[in-house]
């Protein structure tokens, strides 16, 4: 499973984007591959990661086979988790 992932600008930030992304590469690293998405490159998933609940981050450029996941805070950690496990 090729995954991308985004981040947004970080202005707003109510968590630590960083630990959030390393923890999930630690959690799930040998069954998914992560990078950091580049235009026009298709991945099987797309994590934008928001700092905030504004989620501003740019995504038109980024392709993805199955779904954009938006990521707006540390809440969101576990259901993501849960749910890429299951694919």
């Amino acid at each position: 499973m090729e995954i991308g992932i985004r981040y947004c600008g970080g202005c707003n930030a109510g968590y630590d984007r960083k630990t959030f992304i390393t923890n999930l590469i630690n959690d799930l690293g040998k069954t998914h591959n992560f990078e950091i998405a580049k235009e026009n490159k298709e991945y099987d998933y797309l994590i934008l990661v928001c700092g905030c609940s504004n989620c501003c981050v740019s995504h038109e450029k980024y392709i993805s086979k199955y779904n954009k996941i938006f990521i707006k805070n540390i809440k969101d950690y576990d259901k993501l988790v849960y749910d890429l496990k299951k694919l």
